[in-house]
């Protein structure tokens, strides 16, 4: 039986990945800092009747991820795949948002992949696995945008981070894989933070923005397969959703029009648009 490591599953993308694995027969560790999220991932992967375990961890800390790496080597060995899923997306302009919360985007988005490949590379190449990695990146790391340029810049690292560990492991038989999801039915808005609000203007910005991730076209079960059958393709860059193929396919033709296109894009005109999204999507649902 395979281990299956996947961070962030307990909901969203990382908990139907984790049902997945865990369909097709895997061993999957559920690791996330919200542990009720965990448990009950890893309760409707036993009720089904697969394996699964769930472990607290902070993503951001290295030393929960020395402790994390121990505990799995001791309990099933090193892990044949590493779904480094786990992310946090807050929006503000480059000048609005303070270092601190620059900080807590770097430290989530990006130091966690870091974290998790170097502690679970190793052990793949110590043990001899032949395994994957998979880190989720986003459209975002080739979509500058001034609504998100923290989320976007530490998903870019991503993705370069991803491709030069690809480059170094590829001698090792080990796998590495960037997904690049676009918009996907998920609470990553709504679970955020926008800078330059009031507390009270925050939690409206959460609740009608973060709705808006219900009108996305692509599912997490979507998602999760497209990570699913990475791990088997070994694919090395992979775009999820029409608008993230669209975009990846903009930015190599030419980094210049993407940019004029996407300086168009205010928070001004994001709002505009939700009162009118709400009536179409009431009028879709019958409520």
């Amino acid at each position: 039986m395979r281990t299956v490591i996947i961070t962030g599953a307990g909901a969203g993308i990382g908990r139907q990945t984790a049902k997945l694995f865990a369909a097709k027969g895997d061993r999957v560790v559920v690791a996330d800092i919200d542990i009720r999220g965990a448990d009950e991932t890893v309760a409707e992967i036993t009720a089904a009747g697969g394996t699964a375990v769930s472990f607290p961890l902070d993503v951001s800390a290295e030393d929960e991820w020395t402790t994390f790496g121990k505990w799995v080597l001791s309990e099933f060995g090193a892990p044949h795949v590493l779904i480094n899923n786990a992310g946090v997306m807050d929006l503000g302009g480059f000048v609005e948002m303070t270092a601190a919360q620059w900080q807590r985007e770097i430290d989530i988005d990006l130091m966690s992949v870091i974290y998790g490949s170097r502690v679970f590379a190793q052990q793949m190449i110590d043990a001899g696995i032949r395994g994957q990695i998979v880190n989720l990146s986003s459209v975002a790391a080739y979509f500058p945008s001034k609504l998100e340029p923290a989320y976007g810049t530490a998903k870019a690292a991503v993705l370069m981070a991803s491709q030069s560990l690809r480059v170094e492991l590829r001698g090792k038989g080990i796998g590495v894989t960037a997904i690049c999801p676009g918009a996907i039915r998920t609470n990553l808005i709504a679970n955020g933070a926008r800078s330059g609000l009031t507390e009270e203007q925050q939690a409206e910005w959460r609740e009608r923005a973060g709705g808006m991730q219900r009108f996305a076209y692509t599912t997490p079960q979507k998602v999760a397969r497209v990570i699913e059958r990475a791990t088997r393709w070994n694919s090395a860059i992979v775009p999820v959703a029409p608008e993230a193929w669209l975009m990846y396919g903009l930015f190599r033709l030419s980094p210049s029009l993407t940019r004029e296109v996407l300086a168009r894009a205010s928070f001004d005109r994001l709002e505009s648009l939700i009162p009118a999204a709400e009536k179409v999507l009431a009028r879709l649902t019958g409520k």
